[in-house]
């Protein structure tokens, strides 16, 4: 199941969104599930934990679209958000609030379904990807896109998530190899971040989650470049 939430004040644009979604999904054996919000307060008062998919106004009255996305970041880091904007200026503050796809007014049903099913895929892919670690005894099953950064400090490592730390002996090597397919980079001898989590890059570190997590001088190049190729990604 999709769940997908609409947010949106106008009523005619909610109206053409729910129209081209559920012509969308009419080609795919996904079940899907649409509710509809008329402004942001109403989203984040009803806010239900298993949405999957936010289309999201910017421009609405009392608060933005931008405003939602920063309060809803604050308890769920899971959910996609595609913004609607009859503006390009907004596009490049959805990185604050990993938010990387833009819907322009007039909707434009390819555009939505291009967005649409990038997102599904990513959905479930995610679902798939976990990891299995041991923290005193007690075996713990790990969302890997939930995973934030890694430390280690001599053999205790620190596998930080959004919500949650665990703690174990393990090298950083061999964690590196188990996360090799995702989107993992070592940008220090002691640290493994996850490339989907970062909020924004400076000289010599990264924001991961409202933490800093250094970068290593000769590691900035290919973090760089790896980073490039990880947005592009998340953009198509």
């Amino acid at each position: 199941m999709i769940k997908i939430a609409i947010c949106e004040d106008e009523e005619i644009h909610r109206t053409i969104l729910k129209k081209y979604l559920d012509t969308i999904f009419k080609y795919t054996n996904k079940q899907y599930e649409i509710i509809e919000f008329k402004s942001g307060e109403e989203l984040l008062k009803s806010y239900e934990k298993d949405i999957d998919i936010i289309l999201l106004d910017i421009l609405m009255d009392k608060l933005t679209g931008m405003d939602v996305a920063r309060k809803i970041r604050e308890f769920d880091n899971e959910v996609e958000i595609i913004f609607i904007t009859s503006l390009v200026d907004y596009i490049q503050d959805g990185y604050e609030v990993r938010a990387y796809r833009y819907l322009l007014k007039p909707i434009n049903k390819k555009e939505l379904k291009k967005h649409m099913l990038s997102c599904i895929s990513e959905i479930i892919k995610n679902r798939e990807n976990y990891i299995f670690v041991q923290e005193k005894g007690e075996m713990h099953k790990i969302l890997v896109d939930d995973i934030t950064y890694i430390e280690i400090l001599r053999k205790d490592m620190t596998i930080n998530t959004v919500k949650t730390k665990y703690k174990l002996k393990m090298t950083l090597k061999s964690m590196e190899k188990n996360l090799s397919k995702y989107n993992f980079f070592r940008c220090h001898k002691s640290y493994l971040v996850n490339m989907k989590h970062i909020q924004n890059l400076k000289q010599d570190s990264v924001i991961v989650n409202n933490e800093e997590v250094p970068v290593s001088r000769h590691r900035m190049r290919d973090f760089k470049t790896k980073l490039a190729y990880v947005l592009g990604e998340m953009i198509c």
